[in-house]
């Protein structure tokens, strides 16, 4: 019997600014640069983007309703890594890693998106986690 292996999503960005502050703007500053308007589950109603800083933590967006969940942390390595545990849609029960390490003058960031299940969207995570790191690239200037 076979088994289907979906590859993983992998996304490197480069930033002028040095590994903390990379980890910083992407961690803490979440909420500066995430393009809510197309990359949540209430759009324009976002009022936050919240990434808790902790193994265990949560990231979620807010409203003037209340929270939603987009993922756990898995692991917290500030300012190397973090890892979670992704909660939206299909692919919930994926894993999503960042890491940050020093390139040049500036910060090479990995983003492996790994786990999908055979029915999972991965294309569409394909594009849409460009659409998520150009603002972050753009903020980081």
């Amino acid at each position: 019997m076979s088994t289907t292996v979906t590859p993983a999503i992998r996304k490197t960005v480069l930033v002028d600014v040095v590994p903390e502050r990379a980890f910083e703007l992407f961690t803490a500053g979440i909420a500066s640069w995430w393009p809510t308007d197309s990359h949540s589950y209430d759009g324009d109603r976002v009022t936050d983007v919240v990434l808790e800083p902790r193994a265990g933590g949560r990231v979620y967006e807010v409203t003037e309703d209340g929270e939603q969940e987009w993922a756990r942390v898995a692991e917290w390595e500030p300012p190397a890594r973090f890892v979670l545990d992704w909660l939206i849609g299909d692919a919930n029960g994926s894993v999503v890693t960042v890491t940050f390490a020093a390139e040049g003058p500036g910060t090479r960031v990995e983003l492996v998106h790994d786990g999908f299940g055979a029915s999972d969207p991965r294309e569409r995570y394909e594009s849409g986690w460009d659409v998520v790191l150009a603002p972050f690239v753009a903020r980081a200037r």
